[in-house]
């Protein structure tokens, strides 16, 4: 008979991954509600619950968070990509110029932003060289996180398994114990995706460049004013049928909807005309007396010298699940969203009452300074090339660079904990004045912290009510028929599936526990299961929903779900290979 507390956890464990499926709520509130209802049922007492948050893990992700801010102020990456990046149409060629450098500074940095940055730069690349930018965005993805298995702060995934391994009074890891798996998993996924892999890739024309070049297809909507020259004329003779880069596909009046709009049809007043084009085609439109262009369900009312800017809802972002109208977005952001782009779906209901989702593409119309304010908002990812980027002083170039060296060498070398290496390099960022206090206050990503926190208290009362044992003990009794490889195999794969659905923050969470039972009733050593822990939830290669990065690709790039599995599955299988085969020999051998 299960205890009662291992049933509630159930309960509450299948609700959770229900609701992160559904996206019932954003990812870290919808953990942070598990955690809270395993509190309340008394499964896990109040400091249990938040020990996560004092994990030197998370703590370290903090700080990590803060030490990409600087390297993203400095404008280190976009200097090496000029530099790497050479006119050249073989595709094998221009991959190993994107994928090895990308890797190398995943290994480092924090991927997410490194993609975030990039994205711009790599499509106007693309664009520049006759490329489609749906070669390369997804490669762009894959190296980021094939780079962050090769150390210990490649990923946060990897700092999670390390501080529960502290937790748990083992050694935890140095920072490239992760470079005897890491180097081997990056030069084999880079090689699959120079000589098999982009074949697989898609050939699309729909992509993003600069706004004023783009040629994705949003829907606009624009109202006729009651003293527009247009009242009486047809769409005709409105001069609306035959616009450049624009379509007129319906007419909704006094809440009706007249789908096709013929030539022939009168055009009255306070008609809602909706047209499908470009970014470009909306410029031309709004020179169109008499018509006003509505956003968010409202006329906008931002100022002339106003810019338009495209963005991608991530996937932790307050906006998630609400209608447009009910964002407040105007008010908070200072910008109007003019139109949704989905996945390759076209948007017919009011912008107003559109429900935003992750990936969705948002155009934006809004003032100066947006740009300046909320290019590092965690609602969502910029991804209009900014066109004027501060000179920064060279100095501070070579400071965020020696604190980078600093960090790396100082672990190498184990002269301190990852922890307090990173601590000093944020105290010398802020000292220097390369960052402000204000600077580190909207670096740290609070969602992420909240996450990660919230996933190591549900790990924990999964070990302490005896879920782990059980399961372990459940996939172990089967190590006779299977053997230790297919246990192996068995785990991997499992931790796969979850950090398709989750994340994998809370999949290594999640998973470390039983890992480590597993370890205990099979006599193996514990950084062994942590290892394939920790990998395993590093490679999301099958959706675009399992890693930030995949998600920061797929609006650009124009993917299709189906891309992505296309893609990612032999590489998910080579790279399960590759991590069990070096596991066995290098624990068992």
């Amino acid at each position: 008979m299960l205890d009662v507390d291992i049933l509630l956890l159930c309960c509450v464990i299948i609700t959770m991954f229900v609701a992160l499926i559904r996206e019932w709520f954003v990812p870290e509130l919808t953990v942070f509600f598990a955690l809270s209802s395993l509190v309340l049922f008394n499964v896990l007492t109040p400091g249990e619950a938040l020990n996560g948050f004092a994990n030197t893990g998370v703590h370290t992700v903090a700080l990590l968070f803060v030490i990409a801010a600087a390297v993203s102020k400095s404008d280190v990456l976009h200097q090496l990509m000029k530099r790497v990046l050479h006119q050249t149409t073989n595709l094998s060629t221009i991959l190993c110029r994107l994928m090895i450098p990308i890797s190398s500074l995943s290994a480092f940095m924090n991927n997410t932003p490194i993609v975030t940055m990039l994205i711009p730069t790599v499509q106007q690349w693309a664009i520049s060289n006759k490329i489609k930018p749906s070669k390369l965005l997804i490669p762009l993805s894959y190296a980021a996180i094939l780079g962050g298995t090769i150390t210990l702060i490649g990923t946060s995934g990897n700092l999670v398994i390390h501080g529960l391994m502290l937790d748990k009074g083992l050694d935890g890891f140095s920072m490239f114990d992760f470079a005897y798996f890491g180097i081997p998993l990056t030069i084999v996924g880079i090689l699959y995706m120079v000589l098999f892999g982009h074949r697989f890739l898609p050939d699309r024309e729909h992509h993003v460049a600069e706004l004023q070049d783009t040629e994705r297809s949003y829907m606009f909507q624009f109202i006729v004013e009651t003293s527009s020259p247009l009242i009486g004329k047809t769409i005709k003779e409105g001069m609306l049928r035959n616009l450049d880069q624009l379509f007129l596909i319906q007419v909704i009046r006094e809440g009706k909807r007249i789908v096709p709009a013929p030539n022939d049809e009168l055009i009255h007043p306070e008609d809602i005309l909706i047209f499908s084009g470009s970014a470009d085609g909306l410029i031309q439109l709004k020179a169109i007396p008499g018509l006003s262009l509505l956003s968010d369900g409202k006329q906008p009312s931002l100022p002339e010298n106003h810019a338009l800017v495209e963005v991608v809802v991530s996937s932790t972002s307050s906006l998630v699940s609400k209608k447009i109208n009910e964002t407040n977005f105007r008010e908070k952001y200072e910008a109007a969203i003019v139109a949704v782009q989905r996945k390759h779906k076209k948007i017919r209901s009011r912008i107003g009452d559109v429900v935003i989702k992750p990936g969705d593409t948002l155009l934006l119309l809004t003032g100066k300074h947006f740009l300046s304010r909320w290019s590092d908002s965690d609602d969502f990812y910029v991804l209009s090339p900014i066109k004027k980027i501060a000179v920064r002083p060279a100095y501070e170039r070579r400071i965020v660079i020696g604190v980078l060296l600093m960090i790396v060498l100082g672990s190498a070398f184990q002269l301190l904990s990852i922890f307090k290496l990173c601590l000093i390099g944020v105290a010398i960022l802020i000292f220097s004045n390369v960052l402000t206090m204000a600077d580190v206050k909207k670096a740290i990503n609070w969602n992420v912290i909240i996450l990660m926190g919230s996933s190591i208290g549900i790990g924990t009362a999964v070990e302490k009510t005896g879920l782990a044992a059980l399961l372990a003990g459940g996939i172990s009794f089967v190590q006779t028929a299977v053997g230790l490889a297919g246990i192996l195999v068995m785990f991997f794969i499992v931790t796969l599936i979850l950090t398709e659905i989750i994340s994998n923050l809370a999949t290594a969470a999640f998973m470390f526990p039983i890992g480590y039972s597993i370890s205990l009733q099979l006599q193996l050593d514990p950084s062994m299961l942590a290892m394939v822990t920790a990998i395993a939830a590093s490679c999301s290669f099958l959706s675009p929903i399992g890693y930030q990065t995949n998600l920061l690709v797929y609006g650009p790039g124009g993917y299709k779900f189906t891309d992505y599995v296309k893609v990612g599955l032999p590489l998910t299988i080579l790279c399960m290979i590759v991590t069990i085969g070096l596991s066995m020999y290098k624990w068992l051998m």
